[in-house]
């Protein structure tokens, strides 16, 4: 995960077709260093226009789609300090409000509190160096590696539901060089996604 301070560089910045990343970047990170409220103009998946107010809590770079994406606390949000997670490239407008905090919440915090009780475990095969692949793809994860001999590596990872899906995604891109050994959620998860692949690709046949 990357933090304001260690995304700086003008060359993290990628415009993503997106003529106004750069300058919602740049804003997003001046709301983080001052503690700052902004407005936010965001589509949806749906193509949905949502508009909100929002505390920038940190900038996360993703590898696997080069693109960045905001950890934020909705002002108005009931359930207290809930993360929610925007993509750069789906923002429309930014703008800085003036409304601030004396201190960003403990977002570490938050995203622990909601992890499952078990991680994934993962067996990591070096073949075609699997080992380096796996730890960049999986950077913004909480995570413990073990060597378990020369040739293979066992990764816990900890996650919610909100980064299930996308963690289904990135495990089975690498094929057979992971082994997925638990947890039975996870397992379960992954058994049905197989089968819809399965199922799409014999209509192809």
């Amino acid at each position: 995960e990357m933090s304001a301070s260690l995304v700086g560089s003008e060359m993290c910045i990628r415009d993503s077709g997106n003529p106004h990343y750069q300058q919602h970047f740049r804003t997003l990170i001046s709301a983080i260093d001052n503690r700052q409220y902004v407005d936010i103009s965001y589509e949806s998946k749906t193509g949905h226009r949502v508009h909100h107010h929002y505390l920038p809590c940190r900038l996360e770079y993703s590898i696997k789609n080069d693109k960045f994406r905001l950890l934020g606390i909705e002002q108005s949000n009931r359930n207290g300090d809930r993360i929610e997670i925007l993509n750069l490239d789906r923002m429309k407008e930014v703008e800085l409000l003036p409304a601030f905090v004396s201190q960003i919440p403990d977002i570490d915090r938050s995203i622990r509190n909601s992890y499952y009780k078990e991680p994934i475990r993962l067996r990591i095969h070096t073949e075609r160096n699997a080992l380096e692949r796996t730890m960049l793809q999986f950077a913004n994860y909480e995570k413990n590696t073990t060597k378990i001999d020369d040739n293979t590596y066992e990764c816990l990872i900890y996650y919610n539901q909100k980064m299930e899906t996308e963690l289904l995604i990135e495990v089975l891109s690498f094929g057979p060089m992971i082994e997925v050994l638990g947890n039975e959620r996870f397992l379960e998860q992954l058994r049905i996604r197989l089968k819809k692949q399965k199922l799409l690709f014999s209509q192809f046949l």
